[in-house]
């Protein structure tokens, strides 16, 4: 029987999207909003700094953030299907106010600020006939019913049943990226039979999946100057995943300035943060910012002319503490956006046969609104922004194993991959750490598509493949296929990510390559490497273990500028030691 696992409403469309076990996409339009969503009493969710924190609810598989008309926003409860969002209003009813009579319930449940509260009385009293004074504890199974009946008749679960509408349809959905790093706040017109829809991408870059048309879809992109230029089309019976490559000057607040930030003199330059880049050292990086190599190393705290890719510096102001977590970052990322330089620096949307990504998770910017102004970033010189969240974890924990870790971070809690330990030889955890630090940096890891979405995010070989639909009903499982997130690159470069394969192909370890050791072998960063986060010499190319090497989609054409560029060398060792990652109890040549 297929089951509802995943829904998402959108509030421009009117359109609930509910995705079933086995991959298919049902699409509510028309009708009221609580057919829409399955809530006949148009349940709501508490919420907690601005997001829904339901605490008795169970049951439901997605929210519907609406106005009301206070200007609120609210986010329904959206339940599988009828009968359980009935059983919920029942609950709630029950749960909430025993001790309550019917005027009681309907002030809290329809407040006078959104409802007329004395009408709603009325109308349920009269409808259900029952005294005004008793309680709902004391009400009888058909009582309670009748004010369930009721509250669904005024709330308009019925209502405009002629225009209600459930289609099984294909779906697209468009990704917008600067060639490296997901870009949020861009946004696309759709014109569907001549009417225009505005959508906007989410701090991921992903935009809300569109359905398709009995009629071609036309889409624009926005540009600067708010002209809109046609970049692609989406039509046909299969749903594709498309990016939206803007190839725009776009600047972020991240890693790496053309130049300092600077207001009036040089001795009052504003501080920044930047990121090491492969290459870098502290002669260059004085000499690029109009510094000194000595005020670098005061500002943070450094002993020796030490530095390594993936360290954040403060430049001109203290930098992040050796080895402590970087800030969290807000939930929307900043962008400058000046006018295109000619007619070729538009977008151009290009489409994969993948199967439909879907959202998730934290982005990235410069600290604005917490003392720290943003650092400009040309898009040239974002060097694997996830590096950053890496290293500090490893300096952070200087080989702790990971029962220790554990105490502090719990990275497959963090991404939510369905384990509840790091603990132990059946619980591991590198992909866990690898899509954690993409997560931080504003990269999606989440295919909610998928038959098996959330246990992809702690396997490995889930970078590469997942399991999609189901190809019929009766088959016992579902077939491999490629995970649109991620893309295969030839060679490996700085950050990419290295999945250690079987003969077979089949990923059982992944990590972040960082250097390279000789001719033959890599060095990797990752979890769960001898039960720590610590460097790891790892063959390239074996009989038996061999490295595929994957990029987030987002930074494919980042990615292929980079591959030109050969690996700066290193020993596993001398990285573990310069680190403070202590090896005691690490058994030789155990990587994993």
């Amino acid at each position: 029987m297929t089951r509802i696992v995943q829904a998402t409403y959108h509030a421009k469309l009117k359109v609930a999207e509910f995705l079933t076990d086995d991959g298919q996409h049902i699409l509510r339009k028309g009708g009221t909003l609580p057919w829409r969503i399955n809530n006949c009493g148009d349940l709501i969710s508490p919420v907690a700094n601005g997001k829904p924190a339901p605490k008795k609810t169970c049951n439901y598989v997605g929210f519907a953030k609406v106005p009301s008309k206070s200007g609120e926003d609210h986010h329904f409860f959206i339940f599988p299907d009828y009968e359980t969002g009935r059983a919920e209003l029942r609950a709630s009813l029950k749960r909430k106010h025993p001790e309550h009579n019917l005027p009681e319930v309907i002030r809290t449940y329809a407040p006078a600020k959104e409802n007329d509260t004395a009408s709603y009385t009325r109308t349920l009293l009269s409808k259900t006939g029952i005294p005004a004074d008793k309680l709902v504890k004391n009400m009888s199974e058909d009582e309670l019913n009748a004010v369930m009946d009721g509250i669904e008749e005024i709330e308009g679960y019925n209502n405009e049943k002629e225009s209600r509408q459930e289609i099984k349809v294909p779906v697209s959905r468009i990704s917008a990226t600067d060639g490296a790093r997901p870009i949020a706040d861009e946004e696309i017109v759709l014109i569907i039979d001549g009417k225009q829809t505005m959508l906007r991408s989410n701090e991921v870059g992903q935009f809300p999946p569109i359905p398709h048309s009995n009629k071609p879809i036309e889409v624009m992109h926005k540009t600067a100057d708010g002209d809109l230029k046609k970049v692609g089309e989406i039509s046909g019976d299969e749903g594709k995943n498309f990016s939206l490559v803007t190839q725009l000057k776009r600047f972020f607040g991240v890693t790496r300035p053309e130049k300092a930030p600077e207001s009036g003199s040089p001795d009052r330059r504003q501080p920044f943060k930047y990121q090491v880049q492969p290459g870098d050292t502290l002669v260059k990086i004085a000499k690029k910012f109009k510094t000194t190599v000595g005020a670098i190393k005061q500002d943070n705290n450094i002993k020796r002319d030490l530095i390594h890719p993936g360290d954040m510096l403060g430049i001109n102001g203290a930098g992040p503490q050796s080895g402590a977590p970087l800030p969290q970052k807000s939930a929307q990322r900043a962008a400058l956006k000046p006018k295109p330089k000619s007619e070729s620096d538009t977008s151009a949307l290009t489409a994969k046969k993948a199967p439909p990504a879907a959202t998730a998770t934290i982005p990235v910017r410069a600290d604005a609104g917490s003392g720290a102004p943003l650092a400009i970033l040309p898009i040239d010189g974002a060097h694997a922004p996830w590096m950053a969240y890496a290293v500090s974890e490893a300096k952070r924990f200087k080989g702790a194993a990971e029962a220790e870790i554990e105490k502090t971070t719990n990275y497959a809690n963090e991404v939510k991959t369905g384990q509840t330990t790091l603990v132990g030889g059946n619980h591991p955890w590198c992909a866990a750490f690898v899509n954690w630090s993409l997560m931080k940096a504003g990269y999606p890891i989440e295919n909610p598509d998928f038959y098996d979405h959330v246990g992809a995010k702690g396997r490995a070989h889930g970078f590469y493949e997942v399991k999609g639909k189901k190809l019929d009903k009766k088959d016992k499982d579902a077939p491999w296929v490629r995970n649109p997130l991620f893309v295969e690159i030839d060679k490996p470069i700085f950050g990419a990510i290295a999945m250690v394969a079987s003969s077979s192909g089949h990923g059982h370890h992944v990590g972040f390559v960082y250097a390279r050791e000789d001719e033959k072998h890599l060095i990797v960063l990752g979890g769960n490497q001898s039960d720590r986060i610590m460097f790891a010499k790892t063959i390239e190319v074996g009989r038996r273990d061999h490295l595929i090497f994957l990029v987030p989609e987002q930074y494919r054409k980042q990615a292929e500028l980079e591959q030109s560029k050969p690996l700066e060398t290193s020993k596993a060792a001398y990285l573990n030691k310069s680190f403070g990652i202590s090896l005691q109890h690490v058994i030789e040549g155990q990587q994993r």
